[in-house]
Order: C-alpha cells, then sequence, then structure tokens
C-alpha cells in the first residue's frame, strides 16, 4: 500500500509502505484522515517517537476484510478510536483507559491513518450512523476530546461559558456548551480570522488581547481552556466566576508561573480546575456520533479537503500560513 510516511523531521514523502497484519483484527481502508495541531509538533518541530513513521489518528475507514467471526461485515463504515491501552495498569484496571500508563496509539507510536490502509481492532470501531459522512465521522476524534472536557462537571442551564482558542476543539467545545445549555457563550482568540470563523457559529467573538487588559469582572461560570498557553491558563483562571469551573483541554506549550495573587484568587472564588486527557469511547465518542450532523456541526469546520498523496503540500500550506484553516483533511 501507499501511505504518507514521515522520514525524519520535516520530511513527508508519499510512497510504497509495508502494512502491518495484526491477526484478528479488521484491515481498514481509510475514507478521510484530519491534520492535528500535535501532528505538526510531531512531524514538523522534533516530536515524533521514532521514524519513519506514518501519522494521522483522528480518521474514518471502511471495512475491507473482517476477521473470522468478526461482527462488522465488509463495507462498514466507522470512526476509529486510536489510543490503544495496555489493559493492565492500574488505570486500566479502574476504567480509566483514556489514562493508560502504557499505551500504544496510531499515528504516533504506531503506524496511523495517512495511508491507504490500516488494521485496526475490534474494540476501537464505531460504526458510524446513517446521515454522518465519512469527513464527519473523521472529526469524531477531536470532537470527543471536545466532548471529555466540557462534561464531567455541574452547569446550570443558562450558565455563562468562554471557550479560550478559536481551533477546532474550542469551537467544538463552544458546541458542546451550548448543547449542555450554556447561554452566553463566547469564543476568545487573539487571531481576528479565527474570531470572524467563531462568530458564524453563533458565538461572540472576543479579542483575547482586549479581554486580558479589561477591567471586566470576571464573571464566566464555565471556562475552557484550548490553547494551552501560560498567558491563556491566566486568563482562564482571572475571568471564571466565583464557584466557577476552569476546564483546561490545551496541551502545555510552555511553563506556568502561578503567582501569589492569582492562587488568591482560585481561593477566594473557590474554582473548581480540571484537567483533561484524551477521550473514551463511551460516552465521548459515542455521544459525538449521536450528536454529528444534528445539533453538531462538524462539516463547516472542515476548511480544506486534499487527496491523502497530496499530503505534504497540505502540511506545507499550514506551516507557511497560506489561507485560512481550520481542518483539512487528508481524503482517498
Amino acid at each position: 500500500m501507499k501511505a504518507l510516511v514521515l522520514e525524519e523531521n520535516g520530511k513527508l514523502v508519499w510512497r510504497e509502505r509495508q502494512l502491518r497484519v495484526v491477526g484478528g483484527w479488521y484491515r481498514m481502508r481509510i475514507a478521510a484522515a484530519g491534520i492535528c495541531g500535535s501532528d505538526i509538533g510531531r512531524g514538523f518541530k522534533g516530536g515524533a517517537y521514532h521514524y519513519p513513521l506514518v501519522m494521522g489518528h483522528e480518521f474514518s475507514a471502511v471495512v475491507e476484510e473482517a476477521p473470522k467471526g468478526g461482527k462488522y461485515a465488509p463495507g462498514t463504515l466507522a470512526a476509529v478510536y486510536p489510543l490503544l491501552p495496555c489493559g493492565t495498569c492500574a488505570a486500566c484496571a479502574k476504567g480509566f483507559i483514556q489514562l493508560c500508563e502504557r499505551y500504544d496509539y496510531f499515528g504516533s507510536r504506531r503506524d496511523g491513518a495517512f495511508a491507504e490502509e490500516l488494521y485496526v481492532p475490534e474494540s476501537h470501531i464505531l460504526p458510524v450512523p446513517d446521515g454522518v459522512t465519512p469527513e464527519e465521522a473523521a472529526m469524531t476524534e477531536p470532537a470527543a476530546v471536545a466532548y471529555h472536557g466540557t462534561h464531567g462537571f455541574e452547569m446550570g442551564q443558562g450558565a455563562s461559558a468562554l471557550v479560550i482558542g478559536g481551533g477546532p476543539i474550542g469551537l467544538i467545545a463552544a458546541q458542546w456548551l451550548r448543547i449542555r445549555g450554556a447561554g452566553e457563550i463566547a469564543v476568545a482568540d487573539i487571531d481576528p480570522l479565527k474570531l470572524e470563523f467563531a462568530a458564524k457559529f453563533g458565538f461572540v467573538a472576543m479579542d483575547a488581547e482586549d479581554a486580558t487588559r479589561s477591567s471586566r469582572s470576571a464573571d464566566y461560570d464555565v471556562v475552557v481552556e484550548a490553547c494551552g498557553v501560560s498567558a491563556t491558563r491566566t486568563m482562564a483562571v482571572e475571568l471564571c466566576a466565583r464557584k466557577g469551573v476552569v476546564s483546561f483541554i490545551g496541551n502545555p506549550a510552555d511553563d506556568w508561573t502561578f503567582p501569589k495573587a492569582l492562587f488568591s484568587s482560585v481561593l477566594r472564588k473557590e474554582l473548581a480546575m480540571r484537567g483533561n486527557w484524551n477521550s473514551v469511547p463511551d460516552p465521548d465518542w459515542r455521544e459525538t456520533l449521536e450528536h454529528a450532523g444534528r445539533d453538531l456541526n462538524l462539516k463547516d469546520l472542515i476548511t480544506a479537503r486534499v487527496p491523502m498523496a497530496d499530503g505534504a503540500s497540505a502540511f506545507g500550506r499550514i506551516l507557511n500560513h497560506e489561507g485560512f484553516h481550520c481542518k483539512t483533511l487528508l481524503v482517498n
């Protein structure tokens, strides 16, 4: 088969790649795979575990060949959960597979979906409901991560909410908060194009730099931080209301100094601060697939569709900031 192979840092090549065959797993043909921000760090900032590597962990695929006794027939369209837990560590024993201490992972620790085919275990196959397209199904992973970061805490109907970060995760998180019943929902970013895009989804667009300079009282009942930098973490705490919840989704890009006054505000406002990692098939993925194409708009987040064979050029446009990008899909 052919795959988009990361030969070394910064070098992607579409070429023949031996498919790793796993007995008892399904042979799947990749339909669509999303480019994640983590793929930029992994492929172009020295973040790969090894070379060569086929990246791609956000994807949908069609069953080509089922193992003997498999319950999914050839032709089944599915979203694929990319995290492969060890099943034996303390976290797995408690059912927290997203926190597995020795996990494997499609697209980072083993070859992933920027390819024509991939072998997948039955436990990681989630059939796609009628009416959900392969492209929408490929958005299940980021949507499930956003679900994971916007649930698991109480939120009153009509609560005010702020999402810091106008990328795909942030915009999906804002949609989940709306589905949960939030009232005013603001999305903050420093990129005017992202703010303009967020406004199209019906959210209040907020310039993050203006927000940090303003004297506005902190009054958001829920704040979701989806950037991962120290300035936005601080902003999340500062703009959260008394008895509010701060939910961190963004992977850390730097250290965070916690000044005395800031920590004092955590105490004085009695904030709940929540960390989030990955997602789980149930309820995160199940709920995503149930809402996709209905009250969860994933389709309009897709701003580019590129043939898998041209994947290197798609990464180049993102890296060179050519045009506006929310979510780019590579399609077969």
